[in-house]
């Protein structure tokens, strides 16, 4: 693969909060109509009819606290994560502007982790090969 094609966090960054967007187009409307409380629940919605399996979402440090793995490959799946305060002082201005800014927050479903094995346990014996004797006689001829 060619480094030249290869996207920049903040180009990854940037083409994510654009998907997130467009998805939450279509939801803020039901919001309006009283149907989801917020984007957030409609987003999660959208994301468990897409897929029958899916019952519960977690940050990666969350499943990770409950003793679980994330799949190798797994892409978390995207939210709007808690607004923040920033100030940023425009161009031609001195005085700070205040702002909220909504960043994206990656979440992973139960359909994409795995528990870790109870490494304490010691393990399991493997089951003796007994074969008979008119196996190898057998084999032998």
């Amino acid at each position: 693969m060619d480094k030249s094609n290869k996207k920049t966090r903040k180009e990854q960054y940037m083409e994510n909060r654009k998907k997130l967007i467009a998805l939450s187009q279509a939801v803020r409307e039901l919001v309006a109509q009283g149907v989801f409380d917020s984007v957030n629940e409609g987003l999660r919605e959208l994301y468990e009819k897409d897929n029958a399996e899916i019952s519960e979402f977690n940050t990666f440090g969350q499943w990770k606290e409950m003793g679980y793995t994330i799949k190798k490959g797994s892409k978390g799946f995207l939210f709007w994560g808690q607004p923040r305060r920033i100030s940023q002082i425009p161009e031609g201005s001195t005085e700070p502007e205040e702002f909220k800014f909504w960043p994206l927050c990656y979440l992973f479903s139960n359909d994409q982790v795995f528990k870790k094995a109870d490494e304490t346990a010691p393990p399991p014996e493997p089951e003796p090969v007994r074969a008979k004797m008119e196996d190898f006689e057998e084999s032998l001829i």
